[in-house]
This record gives C-alpha cells, sequence and structure tokens, in this order.
C-alpha cells in the first residue's frame, strides 16, 4: 500500500514503510513520529491486512493531514519493515562481568 498525505502545503508518500516528500523537514518528521509511535505504542495490529492504512492514518491525526489517495500494493516490504521497528532495542552500555561464584553444597 501506498498512501499520498498533505500536511500543511506539502505531500508526503509512505511507501514500503518509509515517508518520502519533495520537504525534507517534513519527511524528517513524519519517520521520526512514526519510529517513535511504534516504539511506544507497537504502532499499528500486527495482524492489520494494511499496516500502512494505520500508520497514514495516525501520523495524519497527529499533523493535522489528510490521505489524499490510498493505493494497494503485494509488497510485504513494508509489513516486514514495521515488524523490524517493533523488536526491542535493548542498549547495554555498562554491564558487570560474571566471576566465578562459590557454590556451598
Amino acid at each position: 500500500m501506498s498512501v499520498l498525505v498533505r500536511v500543511g502545503r506539502h505531500k508526503a508518500i509512505l511507501r514500503d514503510g518509509r515517508w518520502i516528500s519533495a520537504d525534507s523537514h517534513l519527511e524528517q518528521r513524519l519517520n521520526d513520529s512514526t519510529t517513535r509511535w511504534i516504539r511506544d505504542t507497537g504502532g499499528p495490529p500486527i495482524s492489520a491486512r494494511d499496516q500502512e492504512r494505520h500508520v497514514a492514518d495516525e501520523m495524519v491525526r497527529r499533523f493535522d493531514g489528510r490521505v489524499l489517495l490510498r493505493m494497494k500494493s503485494r509488497s510485504r516490504r513494508s509489513d516486514d519493515h514495521f515488524f523490524r521497528q517493533r523488536q526491542l532495542s535493548l542498549d547495554f552500555p555498562s554491564y558487570s562481568p560474571v566471576t566465578s561464584r562459590k557454590v556451598s553444597a
């Protein structure tokens, strides 16, 4: 699915899980907001047949925009993209190394 939206005077396309726009500032804001939304809430339902539709609807709501066009795609790349974004990214900047323990019997 590809979705064309208008935010203010600019347009953006969501395709294969990424926003593309002639306005680089809007493109960056949409991609950042989508990533944060997915990390914070889990994003669109995994079972949704059209995850990009859910993403576009949420970003239109957040940015006070409007969906102009939806086109169905057979690509699984967007589902894969959103699935990867849902994965936990654990940061272990400092850890304590495990030393040998004495086990008492």
